[in-house]
This record gives C-alpha cells, sequence and structure tokens, in this order.
C-alpha cells in the first residue's frame, strides 16, 4: 500500500543519510542471491519429499543437523574452498537459507486434505493436474512462510559473514566491533533491520 511505500522509501533514505547505501544495497543483493539460490534447491527438493516420504525421512534428519549446528560452523569449509570474500558469505548464506524453505515446502505438500486428493482421483485428474490444481494451492501458504523464514535467516548470516570479508552492513557491523567504534555498528544494525522490515512484509503481503 502506498503508506508502507512512503515508509520503506524515508526508510531507505535514511541508510542514505547514514552513509551506508552502498553497504545497504551490498548486503541486499547478497541476501536476495543466496535466497534466490536456496530456492531454486529447497523447494524442488521439497515438493519431492513432501511426496516421497522415504525421501522425508533421510532429508529431515539433515535439515535438523544444518539448523542446530551455529550458522560460523558454514564459514570454515566456506573459507577452505574459496578464500575469504563474498562467494564464501554467498556460500555460507545459502545453506543456512536452504532448510527453512526445504521444510516447509514439504509440509505444505504433505498437508493437502485427502478429502481433496480423492476427489481429484475420482475425477480422473491426471498426476500433473493433481500438482498443480490440488496439491500446490493448498501448500503456498507454507511455502511463502518457508520463503520468510529463509529471508529472515539469510539476514542473520549476513552479519556473521562480516568476518570473512563479505562487503556490506555485515562486514561494516564487524569493523566497527573491531575499533570500538559504537556509533557505525547501532548505525549498520539500524540499515539491516529496515532492510529486514521491508524485506519481511514484502513476503507476507505476497503470501497472502
Amino acid at each position: 500500500g502506498l503508506r508502507f511505500a512512503v515508509l520503506a522509501g524515508g526508510a531507505l533514505v535514511f541508510c542514505n543519510l547514514m552513509g551506508l547505501w552502498p553497504q545497504t544495497v551490498s548486503t541486499l543483493a547478497l541476501v536476495l542471491t543466496a535466497t534466490l539460490l536456496a530456492l531454486l534447491v529447497a523447494v524442488p527438493l521439497g515438493v519431492l519429499a513432501g511426496l516421497t516420504p522415504r525421501f522425508d525421512r533421510v532429508v529431515d534428519p539433515c535439515l535438523d543437523l544444518v539448523q542446530t549446528l551455529p550458522p560460523y560452523i558454514y564459514l570454515l569449509p566456506a573459507i577452505a574452498l574459496l578464500g575469504y570474500g563474498s562467494a564464501t558469505a554467498l556460500l555460507a548464506t545459502f545453506i543456512v537459507a536452504l532448510p527453512p524453505a526445504l521444510r516447509l515446502t514439504s509440509l505444505g505438500i504433505r498437508m493437502t486434505p485427502r478429502e481433496f486428493i480423492e476427489l481429484g482421483e475420482a475425477s480422473g485428474v491426471t498426476g500433473w493436474q493433481m500438482f498443480f490444481k490440488i496439491r500446490l494451492p493448498f501448500a503456498m501458504p507454507s511455502i511463502m512462510t518457508g520463503i520468510n523464514q529463509s529471508l529472515m535467516m539469510a539476514f542473520g548470516m549476513v552479519v556473521i559473514a562480516g568476518i570473512v570479508g563479505s562487503g556490506g552492513l555485515g562486514e561494516a557491523i564487524y569493523g566497527a566491533i573491531r575499533t570500538l567504534n559504537i556509533a557505525q555498528s547501532i548505525n549498520a544494525a539500524i540499515a539491516i533491520v529496515i532492510l529486514t522490515l521491508i524485506l519481511d512484509r514484502l513476503a507476507q503481503s505476497a503470501a497472502l
């Protein structure tokens, strides 16, 4: 709506006034790229897990492990493979953003009401029709929630990834902490909160 557009625009102008516009755009690009790559993998695998109980039983403990380990753990193998830089941050953020979308996509596919499936079978629909016209519409709210959660996890990882020279707001916060520049770290944190709130509201509105 108009009110949200005005507030979001004003908040982004505030990021510019704080002198953090390049870092804000860099962080936004990193989060969106990592989340998009995670969704390209997570959504198809989530659909497969939702339709195949055996595959879901294999994937579920793997997701538990990924979500249980501290996020900074994923920086270590990424550094070993790619060294320091934005590519390492992208890989680690991708890993962290993957589980919520996969898990909630699988859940949405499994939660299709049985009576609608039986109605589709009785109507003689094909497998593709069953998926696109019955299962997918019921699963969409859960899938959109997974996308939202992936975005939030990616933003959380961006700050940690500042340790490896990811650029953007995460590196600004890490650099400010190292030099005890409290004001700069607070400004960067405010910019991250602004980006998070804007993308969170956009994702929620897309789910409606």
